[in-house]
């Protein structure tokens, strides 16, 4: 999938996670298309349908299904700082993904030199590592192995390649070959 195709559709995800309300009966497809539309995303209703199928394997979103049409919400367990306004650069800031002294994963990943940007910014750790590469960056850090960390990791889209550890690389790489067979005919 191009770069480009797929920044659109992150870009379009992201903005329909924040249209959820926070609980049931929620917001049905309908609805979700024309807010949409209106923060500048044109699609049509079997698209938001897909990608809810799509997010909610990945974050904790569910559909209420006790009445027609169906309405889409943020579960009542998903932490507050996930629903709607979630700041990504806030929670890096916060050590949302940073591990406990002594205990932790040791990722190592090649990402985009945008990513890099960012992450020199809102580093992962305290001991984050970016060397440069002739073609975007080598990031080692210390993080917590959490659904936090992989939500992140799968959210950078082809900005990011996990090298370290190989159990998460394929992991990662499991969960987004089967997203892409669901858009493959």
């Amino acid at each position: 999938m191009p770069f480009a195709t797929t920044r659109a559709t992150l870009s379009r995800q992201w903005a329909l996670l924040r249209q959820l309300p926070s609980r049931s009966p929620g917001t049905t497809s309908a609805e979700l298309v024309w807010s949409l539309r209106d923060v500048g995303f044109s699609v049509s209703k079997r698209t938001v349908e897909r990608d809810l199928n799509e997010l909610s394997l990945i974050f904790p979103i569910e559909r209420n299904d006790k009445s027609i049409p169906f309405g889409w919400h943020w579960s009542a367990t998903a932490g507050g700082e996930l629903r709607g306004s979630f700041d990504l650069q806030g929670y890096l800031r916060a050590d949302g993904l940073q591990a406990s002294p002594g205990a932790g994963l040791e990722l190592q990943a090649l990402i985009s030199d945008g990513l890099a940007r960012q992450l020199r910014e809102a580093p992962l750790s305290a001991d984050m590592q970016l060397t440069a590469l002739d073609q975007g960056h080598r990031l080692r850090a210390t993080v917590s192995d959490s659904l936090p960390l992989r939500w992140w990791l799968l959210s950078q889209g082809v900005g990011l390649l996990v090298e370290q550890p190989l159990s998460l690389r394929e992991e990662i790489a499991h969960t987004l070959s089967s997203a892409a067979a669901r858009y493959l005919p």
